[in-house]
């Protein structure tokens, strides 16, 4: 049977982790996780100390940030194919394991991705997200509407594409997958593959800004002339202008006053304890 490299990379990721690696032992297809963490203080360590899942592979040491440990896990993984997943998400396992079966009865296809669950801090479930199907043109332009933790690729792709950039702080995903996308074959699975949980420590969270002007920065380095350029800065700034008045971006949902009264609580409950998670 084929198997699965499943690259996660946490930091002080105890209050979610959980629920994650219960997702990837319910899956059928074979796997090796390999989970990167940074020096948790939080139980995260205790956490995998305590579990014997099948493929298994954890560290726990300093690094340079969670671009170079994904990086890592590229080049550790062993597997068929490749998955990068963060430590405060989880898997819809039976649909992991058929984009998984697409790709085994496809040699022809790439790579794979599908559609996320939203949920929040507490797991409440908030809104399903399903992309639209697969334009690599539309991915450079606009960019943001492939969930890129629900991407499944062959491992013999990274020959050519090679790992992700350091340079960028919050857009290396991005960047990576533009590279790794151009000139494959590549489906959608029009059906929820994760469950992706937005929360308050969470780096989109925290500042979307930043991976914003990262995107425009990479979308410049495939641009083929000037008209290019043009077409790309318009997008950017109409999305900075327009999106924040017609949606609630950049929460993946309307905030509602019960949730912000539970999060002000737990807040308040938390008091002199440890600080926020630096989720990643």
């Amino acid at each position: 049977m084929p198997t699965l490299s499943i690259i996660t990379p946490v930091y002080n990721s105890a209050d979610y982790l959980e629920q994650l690696l219960e997702s990837v032992a319910a899956l059928q297809t074979p796997v090796q996780h390999l989970v990167l963490d940074a020096g948790s203080t939080d139980g995260t360590v205790a956490l995998l100390e305590g579990r014997d899942d099948a493929g298994l592979d954890w560290v726990s040491e300093p690094d340079r940030g969670q671009t170079h440990a994904v990086n890592k896990g590229l080049e550790r993984a062993t597997g068929d194919y490749v998955n990068w997943v963060n430590g405060d998400n989880a898997y819809h396992p039976e649909v992991v394991d058929r984009a998984v079966a697409l790709l085994e009865a496809d040699p022809d296809l790439d790579i794979v991705f599908g559609g996320i669950d939203i949920i929040d801090q507490y797991g409440d479930h908030r809104r399903q997200y399903v992309p639209a199907d697969y334009n690599w043109h539309r991915y450079l332009f606009i960019g943001d509407y492939i969930p890129t933790e629900t991407i499944i690729f062959r491992r013999s792709l990274l020959a050519d594409t090679g790992v992700l950039n350091e340079r960028f702080a919050d857009a290396a995903d991005y960047d990576f997958y533009l590279r790794l996308f151009h000139g494959r074959r590549v489906a959608r699975m029009a059906e929820p593959m994760l469950l992706y949980r937005f929360h308050p420590d969470s780096k989109t969270g925290r500042d979307p800004w930043l991976a914003q002007g990262e995107h425009r920065v990479i979308r410049a380095q495939w641009a083929r002339g000037g008209a290019d350029r043009a077409v790309m800065a318009g997008i950017d700034r109409l999305k900075r202008a327009i999106l924040p008045r017609i949606s609630p971006w950049p929460r993946p949902y309307p905030e509602d006053p019960e949730s912000s009264t539970r999060a002000a609580q737990d807040s308040t409950a938390a008091g002199s304890g440890r600080g926020p998670q630096n989720q990643r």
